[in-house]
């Protein structure tokens, strides 16, 4: 039986690019860099980058698009804030800040390689 989540790992087509968008837009705290792979400290959780040609020791290239959609949900203390300076730093918001039907505020932008993510207000 699953009791946790440990890690997310995206798989990432240019580690320089991906680490630069996650540390310095983002502003997450690293945790860890070796080689083309990078973890950050997130509360909780391990959210890590690896890019694509490095993640092969995992498992063959041919199943790294394999998956289906994925959304990353992220909580933020001032939405309007946050989306704010995300934008000042060339980020497109490309649906937000808004409310949902079911009462949460919430905005989605797109991470260098097309991950969706979502950022909801706490």
């Amino acid at each position: 039986m699953v009791k946790e989540l440990f890690a997310v790992c995206l798989l990432v087509n240019n580690f320089e690019r991906s680490l630069s968008f996650y540390k310095d837009v983002l502003e997450l705290e690293v945790n860890n860099v070796n080689s083309k792979f990078a973890d950050f400290k997130v509360n909780g959780t391990s959210l890590a980058i690896f890019e694509k040609d490095e993640a092969t020791l995992m498992f063959p290239k041919r199943f790294m698009n394999a998956g289906g959609g994925t959304v990353l949900a992220f909580q933020v203390d001032n939405i309007s804030e946050y989306c704010q300076d995300l934008a000042k730093k060339g980020v497109n918001i490309f649906e937000g800040p808004k409310e949902t039907p079911w009462g949460q505020k919430v905005a989605y932008f797109l991470d260098p390689d097309k991950n969706v993510w979502e950022v909801s207000e706490k």
